[in-house]
């Protein structure tokens, strides 16, 4: 109860936060939205015309706007609050708080990820879902909370990784830069994963990345997406996450070996 609360906290403190700079809300819809849709919408009208694909354009359309959203709600970047933390005196003093440092971390940007899926992407995707006409078969709702939750910890795990790596590295945002790339081209954000040929899809539904945008995305837009490749998904993500979770768990330990504080 003490931890939903404390949640509750930090969720009304990110709503409050949002609607304060509500040019905020228009800058991050026209920069991580709207522009790369209508880049995306002239690219797959080009290509589309010339090379016909298994998609219409209007299928690619709703694919790449709801991949895009899930993407935007998913993607953590903690990385740079844990390397100022570590790279300043600051990290000692959230040490000794109640709330233990990456428990903190984690609800500040899962209740800013919520708050601004509540209030900017939700009712993108209830709008666009309503003119699509896209049906979600009831058994695929069970399945879309936990493919959320899966990919938003793969995400968060990879965040931490690469903070935590500023006990060790000088700087760290050349590794950020290199899985945000990744991120955008093997999760399935740009175009679906269905589009390579099956032996490198099947190769890359291997990695965490799938799971972070492309499984969620064809639950919801794909009516006939294999179900067997989202069980076995969702066993492969879980692998994954406790893989992370552990390199994770490591690099903290070894990391307050190493780190000392200095300031006031």
């Amino acid at each position: 109860m003490r931890t939903l609360y404390i949640f509750m906290e930090y969720f009304d403190y990110s709503i409050k936060r949002l609607l304060m700079y509500r040019i905020y809300l228009i800058g991050e819809l026209l920069s991580s939205l709207i522009v790369p849709i209508l880049i995306n919408f002239f690219l797959w009208r080009s290509l589309i015309e010339r090379n016909p694909i298994n998609y219409t354009l209007k299928e690619m359309m709703i694919y790449i706007v709801i991949s895009n959203v899930i993407l935007l709600f998913t993607e953590i970047h903690a990385e740079h609050d844990i390397e100022k933390d570590i790279k300043t005196y600051r990290f000692g003093q959230k040490l000794l708080l109640p709330v233990d440092y990456l428990t903190s971390i984690s609800y500040s940007h899962i209740s800013s990820s919520l708050a601004r899926f509540a209030i900017l992407y939700m009712p993108i995707i209830i709008v666009l879902s309503i003119w699509a006409k896209i049906e979600i078969p009831a058994n695929r709702l069970l399945y879309l909370p936990l493919a959320l939750i899966l990919g938003f910890l793969l995400n968060a795990l990879f965040s931490f990784i690469i903070g935590l790596l500023s006990f060790w590295l000088t700087e760290i945002w050349g590794i950020a830069a290199i899985r945000n790339l990744l991120t955008g081209l093997l999760s399935g954000a740009i175009f679906p994963l269905d589009l390579l040929p099956g032996k490198i899809e099947s190769i890359m539904l291997m990695t965490p990345f799938p799971y972070m945008t492309y499984i969620p995305s064809k639950l919801i837009c794909d009516a006939n997406f294999d179900i067997k490749i989202v069980n076995k998904g969702l066993l492969i993500s879980l692998v994954w996450v406790i893989v992370l979770g552990l390199i994770v768990f490591l690099l903290m330990k070894n990391g307050l070996k190493k780190y000392t504080s200095h300031g006031a």
